[in-house]
């Protein structure tokens, strides 16, 4: 047993550059692709000098790509994503015979094709990133967790190691996710959304206030 697990975490370290190479072709078409989307997003103003007539707004150029968080955010979940899905045909394959890591294999793909998937939409500024990505984020960090105590209480010594490794990296990458989303919040928000730094607004409701608005343009007294 102990030679079998030895032989899994010798072949997981060796073919660990091939999700490098899928991660960063991914992440290079796709961010290419939808980098338009980034470029009609204006930067906020800068205030300059202090003091009247020594102050001045000054407005940056448009955004070229996407920020830097949010691409360091985006090219994590591409590697995390390729790499724990092939980590876990790997350990379903090794442990084919043990009822236990069947279900966890097949749970820790779904996970990580999620997690890849999230950082698709980051790239693609999609409106619904960020409840996406949350979303995802808290699903992984439990399912790490989860693992990190079945290693333990179940593997044994054997285990313990790889799936603590396994789980310290991958709450890890949830917080990247978090931290980028938290921060970049606004910028996912569909245009004219008034509830941008808590994500996209319901279809219904954004129909809702939409109409609100337009009832209390023509209520609106004219001044002449």
């Amino acid at each position: 047993m102990v030679a079998a697990v030895s032989a899994l975490i010798i072949v997981v370290i060796v073919t660990a550059f091939l999700p490098v190479t899928l991660s960063v072709f991914a992440y290079a078409f796709v961010e290419a692709r939808h980098r338009r989307a980034w470029a009609v997003l204006a930067r906020p103003a800068v205030r300059l000098g202090d003091g009247p007539y020594r102050a001045a707004d000054v407005a940056p150029s448009r955004l070229q790509r996407a920020p830097l968080l949010v691409r360091a955010a985006a090219l994590g979940c591409f590697y995390w994503a390729w790499f724990c899905m092939l980590a876990w045909v790997l350990v379903g394959f090794s442990a084919s015979d043990r009822l236990l890591f069947g279900p966890l294999a097949v749970v820790g793909v779904l996970v990580a094709a999620s997690v890849g998937r999230a950082g698709a939409r980051l790239l693609r500024r999609d409106a619904r990133a960020v409840a996406f990505g949350r979303r995802v984020a808290v699903v992984s960090a439990v399912h790490a967790t989860l693992l990190v105590f079945l290693g333990f209480a179940v593997g044994g010594a054997d285990w313990s190691a790889p799936a603590a490794v396994l789980g310290v990296v991958s709450i890890g990458q949830a917080a990247l996710l978090v931290r980028a989303l938290g921060e970049h919040a606004p910028l996912f928000a569909p245009p004219g959304d008034a509830l941008a730094g808590q994500g996209p607004l319901p279809a219904w409701l954004a129909r809702m206030l939409a109409r609100h608005s337009r009832n209390r343009a023509k209520d609106a007294p004219v001044l002449v």
